[in-house]
């Protein structure tokens, strides 16, 4: 599998990194999530005090999440969950090797 951009962990800052790099016009991208959801730590942030900067308004972790899980299904970035990063190999091209259970390694 070869991709322009792989961002390892779906969390807010993966997903804001994949939404910026969308932005800027790479499309070939890839989020590697080891969850089996994207939101990250949020999802157990059952509190308010999300968003005033963002969404200019305050969110409790999963709402803010799901914020940018609608923005990142929008643009139809794909990702793969359920996924572990296990080696990323710097260099031109990097090499990222990941796993779970539908592909094995690769």
């Amino acid at each position: 599998m070869k991709t322009d951009l792989i961002i390892i962990g779906g969390g807010p800052a993966g997903m804001a990194a994949a939404l910026a790099a969308y932005e800027k016009g790479i499309r070939d991208l890839l989020i590697l999530e080891r969850d089996k959801e994207l939101g990250g730590i949020l999802n157990q942030c059952i509190h308010n005090g999300f968003g005033l900067h963002t969404f200019k308004e305050e969110l409790t972790g999963p709402e803010y999440a799901v914020r940018y899980m609608d923005m990142v299904e929008e643009r139809k970035i794909p990702s793969l969950l359920n996924t572990m990063v296990v080696d990323v190999q710097g260099g031109t091209p990097c090499v990222v090797t990941a796993m779970n259970r539908e592909k094995g390694m690769f």
